[in-house]
């Protein structure tokens, strides 16, 4: 039974329970006598596409002159003095993804919550009490959200009330006999946090169109209901009630600017709720049920959890598997699928064709100062979003991620052009729904990062290794790589020695220590010259696919390719992070950037995965929850379970707020913990188990090759390979027992080799499929024994 379940009231938004269409969000909030709505649309952002410059852009000339004079002092390994130089080049801050507003219903007196679920087979959500059943869910077919109510025949007079809140500006408000509406401005400018000399909202700002929205409610009901003066919807002697709640903001594409009026939005809203008005709740639940499971059902994993844990609710089965003294995924491995279809769950209802990507909160978020603005963090948090999307059959997913990319290399080429004097596009380590290119104001750590365009583009070129790419995805990646190569082939600078190197480099958001000062800049960081080996590496087969194999960049990139050093191995035994030996100033640092050759690269040779997993051990274990899942990932490619084991009992203990500020693990609904929460951590953490399950980075198939002591019975069904290739495997006393492969298309038929326990086995793989038993010496054959 993969559901999360409660019998206590939601105590905070942490504790109420996410829905989702991809577009818009709700957090179901319920008590015993009211339930909130809590909504996001994922197209409400401050700002608009000129927020990045509103004191105007950085110009040519300052740029170069800043680049020159911070690349001389960097030649002289003087991070300080080229740090100050940097920072003319930054823009301010990205704008705030920021929540919409609340639909609270009021419920009868006397109504005693009992049970309330979220069921992720059907992406339901449930609530029960004293004479009253309620469920909602969001449409991905009819872009709506349904809350129905039924009530208890013998229920004396009931009464609920339905009204509506934001906060947003208010421009309007109507309330009839069968609904509501409001009409909203969002804020001009809000700044991130960390910025506290600035107000956290601005409502008007010169040169500045901020958007405009609506959220429109329709109520059908079989009792009486009329406005109640106060700006809410009073409902008597109803036994059943059906609310649908439409989202509109005047946003209509990353980068572009805002069109139309709240006026139109609301039109806009309310032309969809009219779409469904004639559609009984049975009828939009089936469309809904039948679009969700058609993605959710690719892929299942049964992990046998103990004995009446179907019963248990979520936080108590957490809290028993943390006190356990045994491994907590050994205790419930139930609780480890139960995460692992709860990430493939949000990702759905967070990103879906048509719309935004998913952003550091994906879907959801209540605070009109959001941490980290709960914008695009693009030095990993966004990139790690999407991991799991392709080898979990979730592609459609990733499709949002391509859209807007190609929005931030349409503004990026303005800024690799006025900034760095290149060719091509570039970003930097933060973006917002108006695709902000620019590096923003502060540490250079993190700011001065101009690698974020090579890592998306790596990161989008999943979809053609897997072999799901259609032509116009693969023309588009095409535009995209090609413009990230010429950038970076602009921007390297030659060494004494004739290789090749970035120069300003970071390794975000590390530091080390220069002269008793923490500092960031230099040249040539691992993760700076790994992303660009493989950028140019995967150049002439996305060529290939694409039919772009005579472009000139494909030479350019192929000379340059040879010249640019790989990893080095310091005197300790660990990756260097850096272009030599530096003194870090946190050892425990949460990103490994220079891990990314390792994972999600395609993998290291011997000598330096060893290498990389000195560097693992040097940085201990315990971090936040994304810092926690890509460490999953990690371990899982070095084929090292026990370090498997050690990170899943981290995963999966309950977050403390005196844990400190980065330290993992999950909130009462499951929600992973930076702290604050951050849904990469719930959406790393599907890739990980796939990892750990299935790798086929290498072109052969490894099966359970990081699989932990804790996990020892086990089955999954419907996993994908790269080049085309679906999985199942079922396992028995951490062996493997069987498993079936099958091509996902003819092209894809053929032979492959498949690996377990250090065997390699050829195997002619149909699109019928073939099912293979593992011997007791370790063979794979086709009949059982």
């Amino acid at each position: 039974m993969s559901e999360l379940s409660y019998t206590a009231p939601s105590r905070n938004w942490l504790d109420a329970l996410p829905l989702g269409n991809g577009a818009l969000g709700a957090m179901v909030d319920t008590t015993d006598r009211c339930t909130r709505l809590h909504l996001n649309d994922e197209t409400a952002w401050s700002g608009s596409p000129e927020s990045e410059h509103r004191h105007g852009p950085v110009d040519a000339p300052t740029a170069a002159a800043a680049l020159a004079a911070a690349r001389a002092h960097l030649a002289e390994d003087r991070a300080a003095e080229a740090e100050a130089e940097l920072a003319a080049l930054s823009a301010e801050y990205t704008q705030a993804y920021l929540p919409l507003g609340t639909v609270q219903i009021d419920l009868p007196g006397g109504h005693a919550l009992t049970r309330r679920w979220l069921d992720l087979a059907d992406a339901v959500h449930h609530i029960q009490g004293a004479g009253l059943e309620q469920t909602s869910f969001a449409s991905h077919p009819d872009g709506v959200l349904v809350h129905h109510i039924v009530a208890d025949a013998a229920l004396p007079d009931p009464v609920f009330t339905v009204s509506v809140s934001s906060p947003l500006a208010e421009l309007g408000r109507t309330v009839t006999t069968d609904g509501l509406s409001l009409r909203l401005q969002l804020p001009a400018d809000v700044a991130p946090g960390h910025r506290p000399d600035r107000p956290a909202a601005v409502w008007e700002l010169d040169g500045i169109q901020p958007l405009q929205g609506a959220l429109v409610v329709s109520v059908r009901h079989d009792g009486h209901a009329a406005p109640d003066g106060s700006g809410a919807l009073r409902i008597e002697g109803a036994t059943e009630i059906l609310v649908c709640v439409a989202t509109e903001t005047t946003f209509t594409a990353a980068g572009r600017p805002a069109s139309g009026t709240a006026a139109d939005s609301a039109a806009t809203a309310s032309a969809r709720l009219g779409a469904v008005a004639g559609a009984s709740v049975n009828d939009l639940a089936a469309r809904h049920r039948l679009d969700y499971t058609a993605l959710f059902d690719r892929v299942s994993l049964d992990l046998p959890g103990p004995a009446g844990a179907d019963g248990w609710t979520a936080p108590d089965r957490l809290d028993r598997a943390a006190t356990d003294p045994r491994p907590a995924a050994l205790t419930d491995p139930g609780l480890l699928s139960l995460l692992f279809d709860y990430g493939r769950y949000l990702l759905i209802a967070s990103s879906r064709p048509g719309g935004l990507p998913a952003t550091l909160q994906g879907l959801w978020n209540d605070s009109m100062q959001p941490p980290w603005s709960s914008n695009y963090t693009l030095n990993i948090n966004t990139q790690m979003n999407y991991w799991g999307a392709h080898v979990a059959r979730l592609g459609e997913t990733a499709e949002p991620l391509l859209t807007f990319v190609e929005a931030l290399a349409e503004r990026g080429a303005h800024t690799a052009d006025r900034l760095y004097g290149c060719r091509g596009w570039v970003a930097h380590h933060n973006s917002d729904g108006w695709a902000f290119s620019s590096p923003v104001t502060g540490d250079a750590s993190w700011a001065q990062w101009p690698m974020a365009g090579v890592w998306l583009v790596r990161q989008l070129d999943e979809v053609r290794r897997f072999g799901t790419a259609t032509p116009d995805q693969l023309a588009r990646l095409w535009r995209l790589a090609a413009g990230a190569a010429r950038f970076c082939l602009d921007f390297l600078v030659e060494l004494p020695g004739g290789s090749l190197t970035t120069r300003p480099s970071t390794s975000p958001e590390n530091q080390f220590l220069q002269n008793g000062r923490p500092v960031a800049a230099g040249t040539g960081s691992t993760m700076d010259r790994t992303l660009l080996r493989e950028l140019f590496a995967l150049l002439p087969g996305l060529a290939a696919d694409s039919g772009q194999g005579d472009d000139p960049i494909l030479a350019e990139a192929a000379a340059a390719l040879v010249r640019i050093p790989g990893p080095r191995i310091g005197s300790d035994g660990t990756l260097l992070e850096w272009d030599r030996e530096r003194l870090e100033t946190d050892p425990q640092h949460r990103h490994v950037s220079h891990l990314v050759g390792l994972y999600p690269g395609d993998g290291l040779n011997a000598e330096h995965a060893q290498a990389a997993s000195a560097t693992l051990d040097r940085r201990g274990d315990d971090s936040t929850g994304w810092s926690l899942a890509w460490k999953l990932c990690l371990r899982a490619r070095l084929h090292q379970p026990t370090k498997v084991d050690d990170l899943l009992e981290l995963v999966l203990r309950p977050a403390r707020d005196d844990a400190g500020p980065h330290a993992g693990g999950l909130y009462p609904n499951f929600f992973a913990a930076h702290p604050p929460f951050q849904i990469d951590g719930n959406l790393g953490f599907v890739a990980a188990v796939c990892e750990l399950l299935l790798q086929s980075h290498t072109g052969t198939l490894e099966l359970l090759p990081a699989l932990p002591a804790s996990l020892p019975e086990g089955r999954v069904t419907g996993l994908a390979a790269r080049g085309g290739v679906l999985v199942d495997l079922t396992w028995s006393d951490g062996t493997l027992v069987s498993v079936t492969l099958r091509a996902s298309a003819e092209r894809f038929a053929g032979a492959r080799l498949i690996g377990y326990r250090g065997r390699r086995h050829e195997v002619v793989v149909p699109t019928t499929g073939i099912r293979l038993f593992r011997a007791p010496d370790g063979t794979l054959s086709s009949r059982e024994r």
